[in-house]
């Protein structure tokens, strides 16, 4: 019956209830002062009356309160945030009305309004998505292509940030902290010839674009083939342009041209001696005056001199032999696939698997001399069809071809190996081949009694499988344009929360006690730049916490102490963390926890954390108020994110949902009027009772 009471009726009733209550109250009082009146003394009888109706009035006045406070005040604070939420955040959900089911017709009002929008945006999306579809997917195949570049680039703004690298570029800086967006790119490599380049091509003359630019990078001391070209106008930029970087690892070529250069200097300070000596030699036999037998025995032992200097050379020649070649990392899929483009269409069927393993080697020369061989015992009727497969041996790797057959006879084995390669840029033979790489090649048969050719890598690593990896893993080329007209330099005073760069982080841990020895056995991160998660800037560790893993703390986080066995240690990952997070702001959720155990190490790590911190409890204070339910799972459903049941409570999973959260709260808190950090820190002040209770859990 009292659900179906308007909304206007109820607050009449409270106001009702209030006035006839404290008239009764009142009456009551001098009923009751009127019963223990004494006439001698009727004050005494009044004032006992008064002060019943006074604290019966308060009390009643305080029970209104309190059923108004809990049934309409506060749930016009629900509705109103559930409202806000779905204005700003971008929530599907349908709204919760049970909060304000006293609240008459304003609920489902709301809900109805909240559904309209919930569809007017998903039609919106759905017309947007669709004519932007094409675009994101030229996007797509251009971002695959310029990942598979064998050449770093990297795309920077006037004012020196990266905005846009591919994988190569950061194999190539790996050793200096790899690029990310919004860094500057002074961090990797050294800034005078870089910024030097960039000042000459500016003012050059006959509007020169390019140059090529020699530059080592930072802390490795690799040196670096540049090539930077201006870059302005599509990708809408102010009135001085941006470059792009064209990198090139040079370090080992130079290092082996000076190793040949000094060889040759070498070669030719040793030969000249012994053979000054010899031609002295020589010319003494031709004297008139002397004769042979007199010197034979000079002449002997100044050219068995000059041989040992011969041969001393040519075997330090011939065991960098291999190195003097250019080598690049090349995987084992691509070389395969670079063998069947050699085959052709009407070769004998190939059946071989995409192996996860980066072969260091001449990718062309060895595809084109297996596919010669594969064609030689095609030609021979040796095989119906062929397999062909690349494992990992120790530090290098082996590529068998196998065949259900005969062997493929020696004689015709050295008949390619001697031959120059069809397809080859130079005239070079298959032996040439397996020589610059060291190696060689030989038949032999299988356990299962199959021929074989067996042909080892010296160098090989594996490499992460792309499809199998979680979200924002792998190895894409990562951008953002936006910030070509931003410049970045992580303060945050006074800075807008849509121009910061965050960093959104979750620890897991031996236990819940930062001072009393619990260490940390994970930390995972992702990097929010311009309101949105960047791919492929993620830090997923496990830390060896150098004790042991209660078997409580496993059963939630599924860590176990064989896991962490051989992992980095705070230090170490501490460290790498610290550089992630370089000019970003943290965020996590209830950050004293995590933050007391980066503080604890921070002599350790070698490193202070002093980064300004943002957390998602004390923000759901701000925006649902605090008598609200502020865990991480409360959070997530009342934002509409779902954390999947098999990532929920480990690192990465809490992070990326906290991210998710804390990108629909930057909505909402903007819509407030909160634009800067500085708004945010104050108000999250303002939350004084969940900051004492943060701390006394941590401490």
């Amino acid at each position: 019956m009292f659900n179906s009471l308007s909304l206007r009726l109820r607050i009449f009733l409270f106001f009702a209830f209030l006035g006839c209550g404290s008239l009764a109250i009142l009456a009551g009082s001098l009923a009751f002062a009127a019963s223990r009146m004494d006439p001698a003394h009727p004050m005494a009888a009044l004032t006992t009356g008064g002060i019943m109706a006074g604290f019966l009035t308060a009390a009643l006045v305080a029970g209104i309160w309190y059923l108004f406070d809990e049934n309409v005040a506060r749930a016009i604070e629900r509705l109103s945030a559930e409202l806000r939420a779905r204005a700003h955040a971008d929530i599907s959900r349908d709204l919760d009305a049970a909060p304000a089911k006293y609240l008459g017709d304003l609920a489902p009002a709301a809900g109805e309004l909240t559904r309209t929008l919930s569809s007017a945006r998903t039609e919106l999306e759905e017309t947007v998505a669709e004519q932007t579809g094409r675009l994101k997917e030229q996007t797509a195949q251009l971002t695959a292509l310029l990942s598979d570049v064998d050449m770093g680039l990297i795309l920077c703004s006037p004012s020196h940030q990266i905005v846009f690298y591919n994988p190569t570029s950061v194999d190539l800086l790996q050793d200096t902290g790899r690029p990310r967006l919004d860094r500057m790119i002074f961090d990797l490599l050294h800034e005078r010839p870089i910024r030097r380049t960039y000042e000459t091509l500016l003012k050059a003359e006959r509007g020169e674009r390019h140059r090529d630019v020699l530059v080592s990078t930072v802390g490795c001391g690799r040196t670096i083939a540049a090539h930077m070209r201006l870059v302005s106008g599509a990708l809408g930029m102010g009135e001085k342009p941006g470059y792009v970087l064209t990198l090139r690892d040079v370090s080992k070529d130079m290092k082996l041209h000076s190793e040949r250069e000094r060889l040759l200097t070498e070669t030719i300070d040793s030969v000249r001696l012994p053979a000054a000596r010899l031609q002295a030699v020589l010319d003494l036999i031709n004297d008139p005056v002397g004769g042979f037998a007199d010197h034979g025995e000079a002449l002997k032992a100044e050219a068995a001199g000059l041989v040992e200097v011969v041969n001393t050379l040519a075997e330090r020649h011939d065991a960098n032999q291999d190195t003097w070649w250019p080598m690049q990392d090349v995987r084992a899929s691509q070389m395969i696939d670079a063998i069947r483009g050699h085959l052709g269409p009407d070769a004998l069927p190939l059946d071989a698997p995409s192996p996860h393993i980066s072969l260091r080697c001449d990718g062309l020369a060895l595809s084109g001399l297996l596919a010669s061989l594969i064609e030689k015992i095609t030609e021979l009727h040796l095989a119906k069809a062929l397999s062909l497969t690349v494992e990992m041996e120790g530090p290098g790797a082996l590529i068998s071809l196998h065949w259900d057959g005969d062997a493929l006879p020696i004689p015709a084995l050295r008949e390619v190996l001697d031959a120059p390669l069809e397809d080859g840029p130079f005239e070079i033979t298959g032996q040439e081949i397996l020589d610059h790489h060291n190696a060689d090649i030989w038949p032999e048969t299988t356990d299962t009694g199959q021929a074989a050719l067996v042909l080892p890598i010296a160098e090989a690593r594996a490499v992460e499988a792309l499809g199998s990896l979680k979200p924002g893993y792998g190895r894409p080329t990562v951008f953002d344009f936006d910030l070509l007209t931003q410049v970045r330099d992580g303060a945050v005073t006074g800075k807008k929360l849509s121009e910061l760069t965050y960093v959104v982080f979750d620890t897991e841990t031996t236990g819940l006690d930062p001072k009393g020895g619990d260490e940390i056995v994970q930390i995972a991160a992702v990097r929010l730049l311009n309101g949105k998660r960047v791919d492929g800037e993620v830090l997923d560790q496990l830390v060896d916490p150098k004790r042991s893993i209660p078997p409580k703390s496993t059963e939630i986080h599924g860590i176990t102490e064989d896991m962490v066995q051989g992992m980095p240690t705070i230090k170490e990952a501490g460290a790498q963390f610290h550089r992630f997070c370089e000019n970003a702001v943290l965020v996590a959720h209830n950050a004293p926890f995590d933050m007391a155990f980066f503080h604890r190490h921070a002599d350790i790590i070698g490193a202070p954390f002093d980064h300004p911190v943002l957390d998602t409890v004390l923000l759901s204070a701000i925006l649902f108020g605090q008598n609200e339910e502020h865990t991480l799972d409360a959070l997530a459903d009342r934002f509409g994110v779902v954390i999947p049941a098999e990532v929920r409570h480990t690192a990465y999973g809490d992070t990326v949902a906290t991210a998710e959260v804390f990108q629909r709260m930057l909505a909402m808190l903007e819509a407030q009027g909160m634009t800067t950090y500085d708004d945010v820190v104050a108000a999250m002040t303002k939350n004084a009772r969940l900051m004492r209770e943060m701390k006394a859990r941590v401490g």
